[in-house]
C-alpha cells in the first residue's frame, strides 16, 4: 500500500468518530433554551437597544455567575445579526467545533515528535463521545465549557512556541480564554510559569504585565455570586469528590457502582499526573533534550495537567454543596478525558520503531470500546434532556386552554428563531381528549394507564410504571398531561438505563422497562388537575384521561439567586 493511500484510509478512520458525533448531536439537538441560555435573550435585547459604546462594552463583559462569558455573548450576537434571530443549535455548533479544535493540536504534537498519523487514531475516539452530552446540547455551555478547554491548551502551546507570531497570537487567545469561563483565568499564571521555565525574560515580562491588566479588569467590578450552596462535605468527602472528578470519564463503564469506578480511576489518573509533573520538571530543569520540541512538549503537558488539576480544585470547592454526584456529571467530564489524552502522549511519544504499532493498535481498540460504552450509556441522558426541554417550552408558551401561540410582535418575544416541536401536532388532540377523555391513534393506553401508579405527595406527584418496553428514541415515549379548569401542563416521563449488558450491547435495548415522572407542584399553579398519559410512538399518538385527579396546593418555588 502506498503512503498516499494509507494516509487517505487513516484520514477516513479519523473522520468516522467526528461523523458519528455530529450525527447523534443533530438527532437530539433542538433550538430551545436551557437554564442560563435565557440570559442570552436578555443580552441581545439590551445590546440591540444600547445607544453608546460604553453600554455595549458593559453588556458584553458583565459578570455571569462567577464567569465572564463575553465569547458566548459575542457569538450569540453574531448569530442574531447574521440570521435575524437567535438559534441555540448554532451556538451548540460553535461550541462543538471548538471541541474538535483540540484534535489538530494533538496532531501537531505527535507530528513534531516524529510520530505517524496512525498515532493520532485513538484521540477522536476518546475525545468525541456522548459523555459530553450536557454541553453538546446546551448552547451557552457548549461555547463556554468546550471553548475554555480548547482555547487554554492552544494558548499554552503557542505561548512557548519558538517563533514570535505564535506567541503574539497566544496573548490574544489568553484574553479570549479569560472571557470565556472563570477557570480560563488559570491560563495567566500557567502561561507565566511556562514562560519562566523557558528562560525568555522578555516574553515572561510582557505576559506578566498583560496578565495583571486582565486580572484587574476582571475583578475590578466583580461580586461573589450567591447561587452556590455551602458545602458541608468533610475533607475525606472532598478528596473522594476530587478523585471522582478526575476519573469521571469511567462513569460509562458497565459496572454496578459508577461512583466507585470513577473514584478508583481518578486515583490512577491523579498518580499518573503527579508522575508526569515530577518527571517533566526534572527534565526541564536538567534541560537535556535530543531535540528542542521535546522540551516544548514537556512544558505544554505540564501546563495542561496543572490546568486540569487546578480546575478540579475550583469545581470541587465550588460545587461540592450540590452533592458528590454533581462532580461526575457530563459537563465536567471533558477534564477527565483531557487528562486521559495527555497521559496518552506520555505513553506513545517515547515508543520507537516497530513497538509503536502494537501499542497504538491496542489503545485504538480500547478507545473504540470506550466510545461505544459512552454512546450506549449516555444516550438515555440525551433522550431525557430533549424531553425536558420540549416540555419546558410547552409550559411557558401556553398559559391557558386555548393552546394558541402568543401573538406578541415585540422584539423581546421574537429574538429566538421559531422551531417546530413534536407537540405542535398534539394541540388539537389535547383539546379533544380533554372533552372526551381519549384522542389519537395509539392503542393499548387503557392497559398502560392501569399498570401505572400515581402517588401524590405534599409537594409533588410521583408517577411510575414498570412494564412499558418501547425502545423508540428522540421524541417518542410517555408524557404526563395535567388539565385544570384554567390551563394545561406537560411533563416528561423519564426512562432509566438498561442495566442488562446483554440487552444493551447485543439487542440495543437502551431503556429499562418502565418510566418515572416526578412532577413538582412548585412548577404549577394551584388547582385540581385531571391526569392523562400521552404515548408518542413515532407518528402515532394517544392521549387518555381516566379518573385520576391531583390537587395542587400553592407551593413556594426555591429560586436560585443569580446575577444576570
Amino acid at each position: 500500500m502506498t503512503k498516499k493511500a494509507l494516509t487517505i484510509i487513516l484520514s477516513l478512520i479519523l473522520l468516522l468518530p467526528v461523523l458519528i458525533y455530529f450525527t447523534v448531536w443533530n438527532y437530539y439537538a433542538i433550538n430551545i433554551p436551557k437554564w442560563d441560555d435565557h440570559a442570552l435573550k436578555e443580552f441581545i435585547l439590551y445590546y440591540s437597544q444600547a445607544t453608546t459604546w460604553k453600554e455595549k462594552i458593559w453588556l458584553l463583559f458583565k459578570q455571569h455567575n462567577e464567569h465572564r462569558i463575553s465569547l458566548t455573548r459575542l457569538i450569540a450576537w453574531w448569530d442574531y445579526s447574521l440570521f435575524g434571530s437567535l438559534n441555540y443549535r448554532h451556538l451548540m455548533t460553535a461550541g462543538n467545533l471548538l471541541l474538535i479544535g483540540v484534535i489538530p493540536l494533538w496532531y501537531e504534537l505527535l507530528k513534531k515528535n516524529k510520530k505517524p498519523l496512525f498515532a493520532l487514531l485513538p484521540i477522536p475516539f476518546l475525545w468525541l463521545t456522548l459523555a459530553f452530552e450536557e454541553n453538546m446540547y446546551w448552547g451557552m455551555a457548549a461555547i463556554q465549557n468546550f471553548g475554555v478547554v480548547t482555547l487554554t491548551v492552544w494558548t499554552l502551546y503557542l505561548c512557548i512556541n519558538f517563533k514570535t507570531l505564535p506567541y503574539i497570537i497566544s496573548l490574544f487567545l489568553a484574553a479570549v480564554t479569560v472571557l470565556t469561563s472563570g477557570n480560563g483565568l488559570l491560563v495567566l499564571p500557567l502561561g507565566a510559569l511556562l514562560l519562566f521555565l523557558t528562560g525568555n525574560r522578555k516574553r515572561f515580562a510582557l505576559w506578566l504585565i498583560l496578565s495583571a491588566v486582565e486580572i484587574f479588569c476582571y475583578f475590578n467590578w466583580y461580586t461573589k455570586p450567591e447561587s452556590n450552596p455551602e458545602s458541608k462535605a468533610s475533607i475525606f468527602q472532598l478528596i473522594k469528590g476530587y478523585m471522582a472528578f478526575l476519573g469521571s470519564f469511567a462513569e460509562s463503564f458497565p459496572v454496578a457502582d459508577h461512583i466507585r469506578v470513577c473514584f478508583l480511576m481518578g486515583i490512577v489518573l491523579f498518580l499518573v499526573a503527579v508522575s508526569i509533573i515530577s518527571t517533566t520538571l526534572f527534565r526541564i530543569i536538567r534541560n537535556k533534550y535530543a531535540n528542542k520540541f521535546e522540551r516544548i512538549t514537556d512544558l505544554f503537558c505540564l501546563g495542561t495537567i496543572l490546568f486540569i488539576l487546578g480546575t478540579a480544585l475550583i469545581v470541587v470547592y465550588g460545587r461540592a454543596g450540590f452533592g458528590m454526584e454533581t462532580l461526575i456529571t457530563s459537563r465536567y467530564k471533558i477534564y477527565s478525558v483531557l487528562l486521559l489524552i495527555v497521559a496518552y502522549l506520555y505513553v506513545v511519544i517515547p515508543i520507537r520503531g516497530s513497538f509503536l504499532s502494537p501499542y497504538v493498535t491496542a489503545i485504538v481498540f480500547l478507545g473504540i470500546v470506550f466510545n461505544i460504552f459512552s454512546y450506549h450509556y449516555h444516550l438515555v441522558d440525551a433522550y431525557n434532556l430533549r424531553k425536558d426541554l420540549t416540555t419546558y417550552q410547552f409550559n411557558w408558551t401556553f398559559k391557558d386552554k386555548k393552546l394558541t401561540h402568543p401573538s406578541d410582535t415585540s422584539l423581546a418575544a421574537n429574538i429566538v428563531e421559531k422551531t417546530p416541536v413534536f407537540y405542535d401536532k398534539l394541540l388539537p388532540l389535547i383539546s379533544l381528549a380533554d372533552r372526551q377523555t381519549y384522542a389519537g391513534t395509539s392503542r393499548g393506553l387503557t392497559d398502560l394507564y392501569d399498570r401505572t401508579t400515581f402517588t401524590p405527595g405534599k409537594e409533588n406527584l410521583i408517577i411510575e410504571n414498570s412494564t412499558f418496553t418501547s425502545q423508540r428514541l428522540q421524541d417518542s415515549g410517555i408524557y404526563i398531561l395535567l388539565s385544570s379548569k384554567d390551563r394545561y401542563y406537560l411533563f416528561p416521563a423519564k426512562r432509566m438505563r438498561n442495566t442488562s449488558r446483554k440487552e444493551l450491547f447485543l439487542k440495543q435495548y437502551y431503556f429499562a422497562p418502565g418510566f418515572r415522572a416526578d412532577i413538582p407542584f412548585s412548577e404549577m399553579d394551584k388547582g385540581l388537575y385531571d391526569v392523562a398519559l400521552i404515548r408518542q410512538q413515532g407518528d402515532q399518538t394517544g392521549i387518555l384521561f381516566q379518573n385520576q385527579k391531583v390537587k395542587v396546593n400553592e407551593t413556594k418555588k426555591n429560586k436560585v439567586k443569580v446575577n444576570w
